[in-house]
C-alpha cells in the first residue's frame, strides 16, 4: 500500500500509477486513491519544529472541487524549503486569511509573515499582531518555485477527483494535500539542497517513505 501511494505521488495519475503497481499486485486506481486518503491522519503528525521556523510565506492558489471555486492558502518557511501548513476556503477574504494565519501563529509562534500584496493579509496580520512584509520582486520566483509543484497537482483536483457529494466537505482534498506535504518535506529529493527537506538519509526515496511511515505506525 506504502508504495502504491509512493508510486502515485511520483507518476501524478491513479491510473498510471495502477498500472506500475501490475507486476507485483493487481489494484484499481480506486483502490489506490483510498489508499492515499487512509494515509491522511498518519502524515498529519508529521510538523516542522516551530523553533526552526524562522520566517513564513504564505500565499493562495485556486482550485475546483465539483467545479467549485476554491482557494488552498499555503503556509512555506523558505530556509528550510518546507511545506507548513494549509488552508481550504471557498472564498478569498480576511476573515480566511486571518482563519489560517491565526492557525499558524498557534503553531509555529509569532514569526513574521511575508506575502505578496493582496489586500487582505495586512489587516489580517494587525488584528493578529503579527510582522507582516510584502516579499520584494526577486523573492517572487523563490516562493513560487517551492510550491509551483502543489499548484501544478491541484489543478488536477477537478479532474483527477471529482467529487459526487453536492454538499462537500472537502475532506478528501484536505486528506490528499496532507499526504503531499509529508511527501514534499520528508520524501521528495529537492533539488536545490540535494535532500528532503526534513530528512538526511540519502537511501532511496521510496524506502525512506515507507521506512518513515512503519516508524510512525509502529511507535
Amino acid at each position: 500500500m506504502l508504495y502504491g501511494v509512493y508510486v502515485y505521488l511520483c507518476s501524478n495519475s491513479l491510473r498510471r500509477a495502477s498500472r506500475i503497481l501490475e507486476p507485483l499486485v493487481e489494484r484499481s486506481h480506486e483502490a489506490i486513491r483510498q489508499w492515499v486518503q487512509r494515509l491522511a491522519p498518519i502524515c498529519d503528525r508529521f510538523d516542522v519544529d516551530r523553533k526552526l521556523v524562522s520566517i513564513i510565506f504564505v500565499d493562495e492558489t485556486m482550485i475546483r472541487i465539483r467545479g467549485r471555486e476554491a482557494w488552498v492558502w499555503v503556509a512555506f518557511e523558505p530556509g528550510l524549503r518546507c511545506f507548513l501548513a494549509f488552508h481550504i476556503s471557498y472564498n478569498r477574504s480576511i476573515l480566511d486569511a486571518h482563519t489560517f494565519l491565526k492557525r499558524l501563529r498557534s503553531r509555529y509562534g509569532m514569526k513574521p509573515i511575508w506575502t505578496d500584496e493582496g489586500t487582505f493579509y495586512p489587516e489580517a496580520c494587525r488584528y493578529l499582531r503579527l510582522e507582516h512584509r510584502v516579499y520584494p520582486t526577486e523573492w517572487k520566483n523563490l516562493i513560487e518555485r517551492m510550491n509551483q509543484s502543489l499548484k501544478d497537482r491541484l489543478e488536477c483536483f477537478d479532474d483527477m477527483f471529482p467529487c459526487l457529494n453536492e454538499d462537500c466537505d472537502r475532506e478528501h482534498v484536505r486528506n490528499w494535500i496532507s499526504v503531499f506535504r509529508f511527501y514534499h518535506n520528508h520524501v521528495r529529493t529537492n533539488g536545490e539542497i540535494g535532500r528532503a527537506p526534513m530528512e538526511y538519509d540519502e537511501g532511496p526515496e521510496y524506502l525512506r517513505f515507507i521506512d518513515i511511515i512503519e516508524k510512525e505506525v509502529l511507535t
